[in-house]
């Protein structure tokens, strides 16, 4: 579908305002008085992701050419944060609401991190250009 096909400059702004947003969270569940030291550690779990996507929406075009794997291991590693987060909040939380919402934010979150991840890879292989795909050393593969 041609029209989901992402750019360089709306991935580079996803990454700035999902970034943004998540800094300006986490910084609020840091400073909340009614959190505990776990729910503070998530924070600051949260707080180093939300800061990594900042830096990736910074510096998007520069890794996308120069070491596009950097961005996918950032990408992997706040999908990994979302589903972490999910299963914690699915297990001990004894409200059954709370259990699915938190269950299916993370689906969510990780079907958008999927989708984010083949468009950073597509994008990877364009940057690189024909030459990469005829020398098959290319790491990045669809």
């Amino acid at each position: 579908m041609a029209f989901l096909r992402e750019t360089p400059r709306s991935l580079r702004a996803y990454l700035l305002l999902v970034g943004a947003l998540g800094t300006v969270g986490q910084v609020y569940r840091l400073l909340a008085p009614e959190g505990g030291p776990f729910t503070r550690l998530l924070a600051l779990i949260g707080l180093a992701v939300s800061l990594g996507y900042v830096w990736l929406g910074i510096s998007f075009r520069p890794l996308l050419s120069a070491a596009p794997s950097r961005i996918e291991q950032l990408l992997i590693a706040g999908a990994a944060y979302s589903i972490l987060l999910a299963v914690i909040v699915g297990v001990l939380s004894p409200k059954p609401e709370e259990r699915g919402g938190a269950l299916a934010q993370g689906l969510i979150g990780l079907l958008i991190t999927l989708y984010l991840l083949r468009n950073v890879r597509r994008l990877a292989r364009e940057a690189a250009g024909p030459n990469a795909a005829a020398t098959g050393k290319e790491r990045l593969t669809p």
